[in-house]
């Protein structure tokens, strides 16, 4: 009960108190008969009768039960503050049993209690019945509780997906991954720090159509503010660069972020049933810093035709620099060597013997990743491996991290790839790093689960490449 909200905390204890108050009221206030033997059955009051303990236990267990979650909520974190620990470091288990077990103890007593003082005219049986009804309060109350909350999670839920929808970049997607780099789209990046507002721009509606109107291939939505549509399959948004900012708050947006080099816009989408995910977007600005361009394609080709026109956009000229960067990718030693004796036909054990025998190579540093699991993958070193969009496979996946003598780092890669089945479509991706394994980083690999489930699967493909850190 720790984790639970404080206000559901309040109702359940508001609620088990009026319970408790009624029950007080009813069992203690004095009845309004005539005191003594009752002349019609010529029993005794129930005053003079015996009580019955078991009725007594049960009604006390059942009473003084909602002690247990106010320890569970109000307890815990006063030791936290003690002995300076988190409420989950501590062995809850003997707390969980008596939370279960003292209702049910409390109502086993009333029921024994009622059952004997029938038989031997005891008095005390409406402690017996209170210790029977107020576990089944208290459940009741849980109950309601629990289904409030699920009705407020729908009404919230569908709040939050009305003001999703109302977005201008709802159901845009995100960027998976960049491809075709060697575009320069620089030209079109924001940087860091940049302040539109010192801009000083005016742009009219008219502005935004005409430009909207001479980029898109399709038009979706057009207001006053923005225009979303396609182009070349891909979704874009434009917005006046001097109303951007208003146009953040009207969409329920923060600003934007930087990350690798990208200006980038993250929203929230509903996913499931009251939960939420996370998509991001690439902005980019028109030359003319008049418009803000909002965009889930990660393709630099596509970016750099969108701004320059279909047919117009070239590659950035190669470098000598760049050249000589090209060719140390595919001419390095421990990358030949698994070009050179890893193919199609081999097996997986196989693969794994060259990628160990790779690892013998001498580096100024170097470290070893293992992962495998049903993701989505695409090639993306440096090497001659064709690009693909990302598509979901089965992937076994020998990673070596080293450093150069100059001191740079790098990662050499061998990804084994399986078509996705029913058997292996919800394997979870698991990645394992060399420090966290006692004893030969490959004896593990070879008695991973993993392993042996990959060596009996027919390979799909087998990617071999290298990327810089």
């Amino acid at each position: 009960m720790t984790g639970i909200s404080f206000h559901i905390v309040v109702i359940f204890f508001a609620l088990t108190g009026m319970v408790l108050l009624a029950t007080g009221i009813i069992l203690f206030v004095p009845s309004v008969r005539k005191k003594g033997r009752n002349t019609h059955t010529g029993e005794m009051p129930e005053q003079k009768k015996k009580l019955s303990i078991l009725c007594l236990a049960g009604f006390i267990i059942a009473a003084l039960y909602p002690l247990l979650p106010a320890f569970d909520y109000f307890g815990l974190w006063r030791l936290e503050l003690a002995l300076n620990k988190t409420w989950w470091e501590y062995d809850r288990t003997w707390l969980d049993i008596a939370e279960f077990f003292v209702p049910v103890v409390g109502i086993i007593l009333s029921i024994a209690g009622l059952v004997t003082a029938g038989k031997k005219g005891r008095a005390g049986r409406k402690f017996g019945i209170a210790g029977i009804v107020l576990p089944n309060a208290y459940l009741a109350i849980c109950v309601l509780i629990i289904l409030g909350n699920i009705v407020a999670l729908f009404v919230e839920n569908g709040k939050k997906v009305r003001i999703q929808e109302q977005r201008d970049v709802y159901s845009m997607g995100t960027v998976l991954t960049h491809v075709n780099t060697e575009y320069d789209v620089s030209l079109y990046s924001i940087p860091e720090g940049y302040d539109l507002n010192s801009l000083n721009i005016s742009v009219s509606e008219a502005e935004l159509k005409a430009y909207a109107g001479s980029k898109l291939q399709t038009i979706d939505i057009e207001n006053d503010k923005s225009a979303k549509g396609k182009f070349q399959n891909s979704n874009f948004l434009i917005v006046r660069s001097d109303c951007f900012d208003e146009w953040l708050t009207d969409n329920h947006l923060n600003n934007l972020g930087f990350s690798n080099g990208y200006s980038t816009l993250y929203y929230d989408y509903s996913w499931e049933f009251a939960g939420y995910g996370t998509n991001v977007l690439d902005v980019y600005k028109d030359p003319s810093d008049k418009y803000i361009v909002i965009t889930n394609c990660g393709d630099h080709k596509i970016i750099a035709e969108f701004f320059e026109g279909i047919g117009k956009a070239v590659p950035t000229e190669t470098t000598p620099e760049e050249t000589k960067e090209l060719e140390f990718y595919e001419n390095f030693e421990p990358v030949v060597f698994l070009r050179d004796n890893i193919n199609e036909d081999m097996s997986l054990s196989g693969i794994v013997d060259v990628f160990e025998k790779m690892c013998e190579m001498p580096m100024a540093s170097s470290s070893l990743e293992y992962t495998t699991g049903t993701i989505y993958y695409s090639a993306n070193g440096h090497t001659d491996v064709e690009y693909n969009e990302p598509e979901l496979y089965y992937v076994f996946r020998l990673d070596r991290w080293i450093k150069t003598q100059d001191g740079e780092y790098y990662r050499i890669c061998v990804v084994v790839l399986y078509d996705v089945n029913s058997t292996n479509r919800n394997y979870a991706a698991d990645i394992v790093y060399e420090y966290e394994v006692d004893g030969d980083f490959f004896d593990y690999i070879r008695n991973s689960d993993a392993y042996k489930y990959a060596s009996t699967e027919q390979i799909y493909r087998i990617d071999i490449f290298m990327t810089d850190l």
